[in-house]
């Protein structure tokens, strides 16, 4: 806990720095201070992407991200100051009641954040990901190693740039830090709200922490998913408070925002509507940050089309792939296909001969009537949605809602088009839940009461054992030392597969898995698997890893 304590001092320096440059550069003023440390996350992943595109992330980019913080500093130095105080005076303002809930979130998140990781995702391609970023840097045709490595995100590249590999592993702990700004955030607007009572949008936004016993899943492993949670939670305010009236920093830092999260994940493209929205109704007063909306734009959809193409040989992954676009690193069309219309069954919980001989409606049953967490998850999506339409009327004073609310159908839409898998829909059950919430508890005292049981039941599975129940729990050992950045030991051995040498984990027995072993490392089971349907293996494009992989057909 105390290394992710110091590793967070040290991000959020670097961040605040970074932000205070990036908003004086666009010439933002009185910004809030957590908007100000997520535009300063944009900033360095910007950095990093275009760094990684020629050399890793290793210490020669710390060292080269120190020496621009520094001089920053100091050609910044009012303006970082007058932040630092401004975040300071956010905590004293708090209310007795929050400081004491903030404190205990901020204990709760550094535990859980020092526990072992158990999201699978982790293990199959989160922990390379970044370790090839660290190593390597953007490598050709990675994709060609192993398929889940084309969705390294921005969040991982902002990930490997504050992991610290140089020094020891496991720190890969943003999510954390992520998860208590966006608390913090919340917490500063309910408390504002029961001060002055004069926005219930304060109300809505300020209710955020009660889904905590969800996002702290998501903790101690870096998932780009988290990330969204959290800022599209600033979107959907930064979009309520500047439909009516917007200003410069509104229409701006929505647009960093947006940016920031369709370069951590493709299926955030449809927020593109809420700046877009905000800048059609105020296109008189706002035309004139155009130039500056235009660059950050650039700048990302750049970084985004380059990532692809290196990582992918496809400019538009997830997508399938233009023929005429491809490179020779590029995955073979038979491949391509296949796991396309795989992740497009994967999300109806079906098998992809099932999915192509099926019409949309039988899909979209199937979809509803699946049994387990996942169909439970699909049914409290269409729960929400019929819901909001019974509080309907109480929102139509504000269109702004209605907007939101029209949004999401078009993303569920879009969802069933291409993958409805309930992760990619979070952000919308979240705020739709949110406005609801707000709509039937204003109490005060019953709020408190809904935090604190929020705390509790974090508390518990993270410190008890609770039978029949799977949970990676926190440990004494842990106060100083996080777990390291697998929950499995690295247990491995090498094979020569043509000119490669692959490491394969001899403990992981799933599919995807391959944990923190050595690079380049793949599952056996998924290499034996392409060798037997597909006739390929994978194979270095030189002796270099740095140049990457393609197929080599066995035929």
């Amino acid at each position: 806990m105390l290394f992710i304590l110091l590793s967070w001092v040290y991000i959020l320096a670097i961040t605040l720095v970074a932000g205070v440059s990036l908003d004086r550069l666009l010439k933002l003023k009185d910004y809030n201070p957590i908007l100000v440390l997520f535009h300063g996350f944009l900033a360095v992943t910007l950095v990093s992407g275009f760094w990684a595109v020629f050399f890793p992330i290793n210490w020669r980019f710390h060292v080269f991200i120190v020496i621009i913080t520094i001089i920053l500093s100091f050609i910044n130095n009012s303006l970082t100051v007058k932040y630092a105080t401004l975040f300071k005076e956010e905590v004293c303002k708090l209310s007795t009641f929050f400081k004491i809930v903030f404190l205990l979130i901020l204990v709760l998140i550094l535990a859980q954040s020092a526990s072992p990781p158990f999201l699978m995702d982790n293990e199959s391609y989160y922990i390379q990901t970044i370790a090839w970023l660290n190593e390597f840097g953007l490598v050709k045709g990675l994709i060609n190693l192993h398929l889940f490595l084309g969705q390294t995100s921005g969040w991982h590249l902002l990930q490997s740039a504050f992991n610290f590999s140089f020094l020891r592993e496991g720190l890969n702990n943003l999510n954390g830090l992520t998860l208590l700004l966006g608390n913090f955030y919340a917490l500063i607007k309910l408390n504002d709200y029961f001060k002055n009572k004069n926005n219930p949008l304060d109300l809505v936004v300020g209710l955020f922490p009660i889904f905590n016993v969800f996002l702290f899943q998501f903790i101690s492993a870096p998932s780009p998913d988290l990330a969204v949670y959290v800022i599209s939670l600033l979107v959907f305010y930064g979009f309520l408070m500047n439909y009516h009236a917007c200003s410069r920093n509104g229409i701006v830092s929505l647009v960093m925002l947006v940016s920031f999260l369709f370069l951590i994940k493709a299926t955030t493209i449809i927020f593109v509507l809420f700046p877009l929205i905000i800048y059609i109704k105020h296109y008189k007063h706002v035309k004139q940050y155009t130039f500056k909306i235009s660059l950050i734009v650039v700048f990302t959809l750049a970084l985004i089309l380059i990532k692809n193409i290196l990582i992918t040989g496809n400019p538009i992954y997830p997508f399938a792939g233009i023929e005429g676009l491809k490179t020779d690193w590029s995955l073979p069309s038979p491949i391509e296909k296949y796991f396309y219309n795989y992740a497009k069954a994967y999300g109806y919980g079906v098998t992809p001969e099932f999915y192509s001989n099926t019409s949309y409606l039988s899909l979209i049953k199937s979809w509803v009537l699946q049994i387990g967490m996942d169909g439970l998850l699909n049914k409290a999506i269409l729960f929400i949605l019929i819901l909001f339409l019974v509080f309907i009327k109480r929102f139509k004073t504000n269109k702004a809602i209605l907007f939101i609310y029209g949004i999401s159908l078009l993303q569920l839409i879009i969802l069933f088009v291409t993958s409805p898998q309930f992760r990619f829909y979070v952000p919308f059950v979240i705020i739709l839940s949110l406005f609801l919430i707000a709509e039937v508890i204003k109490s005060e005292k019953v709020i408190k009461s809904l935090l604190a049981v929020s705390i509790l039941a974090i508390l518990i599975p993270l410190f008890f054992a609770i039978p029949k129940v799977q949970t990676n729990r926190f440990e004494t050992g842990y106060m100083i030392e996080p777990h390291g950045n697998s929950q499995f030991e690295t247990d491995y051995q090498t094979i020569e597969v043509g000119n490669t040498q692959i490491n394969y984990p001899t403990n992981i027995d799933f599919f995807w898995g391959t944990g923190n072993t050595k690079l380049p490392a793949l599952n056996k089971q998924q290499l034996d698997y392409f060798k037997t349907y597909f006739k390929v293996i994978p194979q270095q494009r030189t002796e270099n890893l740095k140049d990457g992989f393609y197929f080599k057909s066995l035929d």
